[in-house]
C-alpha cells in the first residue's frame, strides 16, 4: 500500500476507556488522553501477546502512551508506560461501577478531539479519589458537576430564572433548560432542590478539580443533587450512560 503521507507522533498522559478485538492478533484499544481528548488506537498484537505492552493496557492504570499516525490510517499504539496505579479500585465493587462511570461520562461529555487538560485533571482527580477510599457516589457527583462546567454545559444556578432571587428557601431546576425558579414564583415545573443543595452545585462546578475533593457534602445534600444532577447529565450527553444504570444514581 503507498504512503498515505507523513507519519506524525504523539505522546501523552491517558486512562484506557475500552478495548475491542480486531482481526486475530491486534485490539482497538480507546483512552482518554489529557493532550488530544478521545483517541481510538490500533494495539499491534496486543490480542496475541499481553507481553507486547507489558500487561498496561487496563483500565484504572494512568499511562503514558506514545502513537504514531498517518493521514487515512488508524493510528497505532507504540508504547505504553505506567505513571501511576489506582488498582485499588478493583479490590471492590462499588468503586469499580464509578470509575467505569467516570470514564465513560468523560468520552461522552468530551467527544471532539483537541487538548483536554482540565477534563482530565478532573478525572485523574475522581480516580485517585476512588482508589484512596472516598465516598464513590460523592466523588461521581464532584466530578459530574466539574465536568460539566468545563464542558461548557453549566447549569445557571444564579437564582430565579423569573424573579432574580439567589436566597429563596427551596427551587424547582428544569433539566431541559438548565434554570431554576423558586417556589413563589408561579408556573413551571422541575425537580425540588433545598438552598444547600444549590449552594453545594454552585461550590462544585465553580471549584477547579485540584480543591473538588475538599468540598464536603452531607447526605440529604448528597441524596438531593443525586436525583437532578445525572439526570441533567444525561439531557445533555443526549442519552443514557450504562455504568451506573443511567437517570440516577443511589
Amino acid at each position: 500500500m503507498p504512503s498515505s503521507g507523513p507519519r506524525t507522533l504523539h505522546a501523552s498522559r491517558a486512562f484506557l476507556v475500552r478495548t475491542s478485538d480486531m482481526g486475530e492478533a491486534d485490539r482497538r484499544i480507546t483512552l482518554f488522553s489529557e493532550a488530544e481528548g478521545t483517541v481510538s488506537l490500533i494495539g499491534k498484537s496486543a490480542r496475541k501477546s499481553r507481553k507486547r505492552f507489558g500487561g498496561l493496557l487496563q483500565r484504572y492504570l494512568l499511562l503514558d502512551i506514545h502513537w504514531s499516525a498517518m493521514s487515512d490510517r488508524m493510528p497505532v499504539l507504540e508504547q505504553a508506560v505506567l505513571v501511576a496505579s489506582f488498582w485499588e479500585i478493583v479490590e471492590d465493587w462499588e468503586k469499580v461501577r464509578h470509575a467505569d462511570y467516570l470514564l465513560e461520562l468523560t468520552v461522552n461529555l468530551f467527544p471532539q478531539p483537541g487538548p483536554k487538560p482540565k477534563a482530565f485533571e478532573a478525572l485523574f482527580a475522581g480516580m485517585r479519589a476512588l482508589a484512596l477510599g472516598d465516598n464513590p457516589a460523592t466523588i461521581v457527583l464532584r466530578t459530574e458537576a466539574a465536568m460539566l462546567s468545563i464542558a461548557g454545559w453549566g447549569p445557571n444556578l444564579s437564582g430565579c430564572k423569573a424573579c432574580g432571587t439567589s436566597q429563596a428557601a427551596s427551587f424547582r431546576f428544569a433539566v431541559s433548560e438548565g434554570v431554576m425558579a423558586c417556589a413563589s414564583c408561579p408556573g413551571g415545573s422541575g425537580t425540588p432542590v433545598s438552598l444547600g443543595a444549590v449552594k453545594t452545585w454552585r461550590a462544585l462546578q465553580s471549584s477547579s478539580p485540584s480543591i473538588l475533593g475538599r468540598i464536603r457534602i452531607a447526605e440529604p445534600i448528597l441524596s438531593e443533587l443525586q436525583a437532578v444532577v445525572p439526570k441533567y447529565v444525561e439531557y445533555c450527553i443526549g442519552k443514557s450512560l450504562r455504568s451506573l444504570g443511567g437517570g440516577q444514581h443511589g
